[in-house]
């Protein structure tokens, strides 16, 4: 009789451990693939963060295209091949940028839904996509304008319509960085309610399948706590891996690749924070935008691993000017912006110089090859005279830098008043 008792008992505890064991193998599962699926969710958003950073970049890139352009072809009748040819490439590339934001395509082929404030700013009453595609259209329509007439017409209306589109592409970085936001505080909270779920479920099985065979759970007190370490560390290993996937989206969103040089949207922002620090404390600053010269000669000559090489020891040379307050941007291809906080014009001068004569003399190497470069640059700073948006820095200071190619590059020229 009594084995007939142990056995039932044994049957009974043997059942209840296959069911509790079930249960917590269930949970363990459906919360992995809910993590997945988030993590996935925000890698995709910050894939367009990035995408719409671009695009917002490159619409300004053309405007100033164009004014380069019009300087070549009417003022200093200079060739054009090349200016052409970046404008018809940042063309493609806005309006490649363009497609997938507006479909929600991604890099690998998936399709990410639009949230309902995304498809209003492209197609509700901001229409952003017909207005890129129209600001596109008028951009592609000046390269065949020979007419300096027209050309004027057709610039004027890009000038005019830049700003405003400026404006919106921003509201979209931010709207899909909100979204991006709202996905990472979706994945906490998922986090923090399925660690809720695994302790409620364990005092379920508590209550309801182990209560009834006390002894034996107080027998088996080891191994439960053993399992319920395991499930703290499964908990802390999924926290650990989010913190770094936080960490990598931020530094998605603000560092450039290649170089992991500060990019063209952590540029922006620092830009504004200085002039308004200017407008408010007269505190003196630099912004030096460089070009390496003859950059495409390098990677005709040498090949783009070649060039990119040559990029990255630049941005090195870059970050040795040795001043904590100063920051170092890659805004693409082979321009790069240093800026320079807290410091006089003349000091401002020497470093820039002295970084010219740095680079001159630096052999570049790659496979065995040595390469030599120089750079060109334009020189803004706030005692030449004072800038009330970032906008029209960019204007003066690439207006210098085409000057310093103009007079024979590897060389420094100061910005003038517009």
């Amino acid at each position: 009789m009594a084995d007939k008792t142990d056995s039932s008992l044994h049957t009974l505890i043997t059942k209840r451990y296959v069911l509790a064991v079930t249960l917590i193998a269930l949970l363990s599962s459906f919360a992995a693939y809910i993590m997945k699926s988030a993590l996935s969710d925000v890698d995709n958003t910050a894939y367009l963060v990035n995408i719409s950073g671009s695009q917002r970049m490159l619409s300004q890139h053309i405007a100033l295209d164009i004014h380069r352009l019009y300087q070549q072809r009417f003022v200093t009748k200079t060739k054009q091949t090349e200016t052409e040819t970046i404008l018809t490439q940042h063309i493609e590339k806005m309006k490649s940028a363009n497609h997938q934001l507006a479909s929600g395509q991604l890099k690998n082929g998936q399709q990410l839904k639009l949230s309902p404030a995304i498809r209003d700013i492209y197609f509700g009453d901001t229409d952003l996509y017909d207005r890129v595609n129209y600001y596109l259209k008028m951009a592609t329509q000046i390269i065949e304008t020979t007419s300096e007439k027209p050309f004027l017409q057709i610039m004027n209306e890009i000038d005019n319509s830049s700003e405003d589109l400026l404006i919106d592409l921003d509201e979209a970085v931010n709207q899909y960085q909100r979204e991006g936001d709202e996905r990472l505080d979706i994945i906490q909270r998922l986090e923090i309610g399925l660690w809720l779920i695994t302790l409620l479920t364990l005092g379920l099985e508590v209550i309801f399948i182990f209560r009834p065979m006390a002894k034996e759970v107080i027998k088996s007190r080891d191994a439960e706590q053993r399992l319920l370490n395991s499930l703290e560390d499964q908990v802390e290993l999924r926290t650990y891996k989010l913190e770094e996937a936080n960490k990598k989206l931020r530094e998605l969103a603000s560092k450039d690749p290649l170089t992991n040089l500060n990019n063209r949207l952590t540029l922006e922002v620092d830009i504004e924070t200085l002039i308004k620090g200017f407008h408010a404390h007269q505190c003196p600053f630099g912004i030096a935008l460089i070009d390496i010269d003859f950059f495409k000669k390098i990677n005709d000559a040498y090949g783009h691993l070649a060039g990119d090489q040559v990029l990255k020891e630049f941005a090195t040379i870059l970050q040795s000017l040795g001043r904590g307050t100063d920051k170092v941007y890659r805004v693409g291809g082979e321009e790069f912006v240093v800026m320079l906080n807290r410091i006089p014009c003349e000091k401002t001068q020497e470093i820039i110089s002295d970084l010219i004569n740095k680079t001159s003399s630096h052999h570049f190497r790659f496979e065995g090859q040595q390469i030599n470069a120089t750079i060109s640059v334009g020189l803004y700073h706030t005692e030449l005279f004072p800038i009330s948006n970032q906008r029209d820095l960019f204007f003066v200071v690439d207006k210098a830098l085409y000057e310093s190619k103009a007079n024979g590059r590897n060389r420094l020229t100061l910005a003038t008043k517009m």
